[in-house]
């Protein structure tokens, strides 16, 4: 694996300020201008949240972080991804995913389809049925809402936007073929391409699923990889690893979190491979922006 450190570009820079300072520009929105996409791994804790930007201007949401109780408050919907949407000025999604049922991963997005000054086109689904209060409550406002509810086929294309290609390259079965899985490994897992950057959104996809997609014909080269399962020794196997060969690894966790993510075997295979490694529990929310030939990351820690 190359070891390409991140690209600083004031060129890029340049173009973000000059968006920014131009009046009426709506810059806090989105940022579907320019041809500049955006990529948001919020920290949401031991959870995934990722918000997307296209530079066609939609707006992709995919997974919420956990839900609050009353013996562990934090929710991720409320207190991570709401606040976030809310400072960018952002009122609409076009589409939310919810990669897979584990609380870690819809029960924030509780709060956030509870939020009717939020308006959501379309819902993405993984289509597997699950005995949990989080997504009981998620399908029940799915239907009050009345938002189109999708569950992908394989090799899907989805609409974000006419310059960036997203396809579902996994679950490769329809649902009732894969009731057999875990709930991790029906996890929707999406490639994402702008030009020459290419990014890899895993939800808990694990070495089972893994060994499918790097099988499937897919295209495994990943410029930026989501690793799976928060970094687990159940994910991220060596081979589907060396395939992707990515230069930016994300690792989504909370800090000292009860399941000890990222598993030191995972964390031994990054470092050794020489991509730049980002963790929310270290650096907080991470961006990623891109022309589609470069591409920046800047963390909230550098802020």
């Amino acid at each position: 694996m190359k070891n390409t450190k991140t690209t600083y570009l004031p060129g890029l820079l340049a173009i973000l300020l000059l968006v920014l300072l131009i009046p009426g520009s709506n810059a806090g929105a989105t940022t579907g201008k320019n041809n500049i996409l955006t990529v948001t791994y919020l920290d949401v804790r031991q959870g995934d949240a990722e918000l997307i930007r296209t530079p066609d201007g939609k707006v992709i949401l995919i997974d919420a972080g956990q839900s609050g109780n009353k013996y562990r408050p934090f929710d991720g919907g409320k207190d991570v991804v709401l606040p976030f949407l809310e400072a960018e000025g952002i009122k609409k999604l076009d589409m939310v995913v919810v990669s897979h049922p584990h609380d870690d991963h819809v029960g924030g997005m509780v709060s956030v389809l509870s939020n009717n000054n939020i308006s959501v086109d379309a819902v993405l689904d993984s289509g597997l049925i699950y005995s949990s209060g989080a997504y009981e409550k998620y399908i029940e406002l799915v239907k009050e809402r009345k938002i189109k509810f999708m569950i992908p086929k394989k090799g899907e294309f989805l609409n974000w936007g006419d310059r960036v290609t997203a396809q579902v390259i996994y679950p490769q079965i329809p649902p009732e073929k894969r009731s057999h899985l875990s709930p991790n490994n029906n996890s929707i897992v999406i490639r994402m391409e702008y030009d020459d950057i290419s990014f890899l959104f895993t939800g808990d996809c694990e070495h089972e699923g893994e060994m499918e997609i790097t099988h499937s014909g897919a295209r495994n080269k990943i410029t930026v990889l989501k690793a799976g399962h928060h970094g687990s020794e159940t994910a991220t196997g060596s081979d589907y690893y060396f395939n992707a060969d990515p230069e930016v690894v994300i690792l989504m966790v909370g800090k000292r979190n009860k399941f000890h993510h990222p598993h030191w075997p995972t964390e031994k295979l990054l470092r050794e491979t020489g991509a730049d490694i980002y963790r929310t529990d270290h650096d907080g929310n991470i961006t990623i922006t891109t022309d589609g030939k470069t591409y920046e990351v800047v963390t909230a820690a550098e802020e």
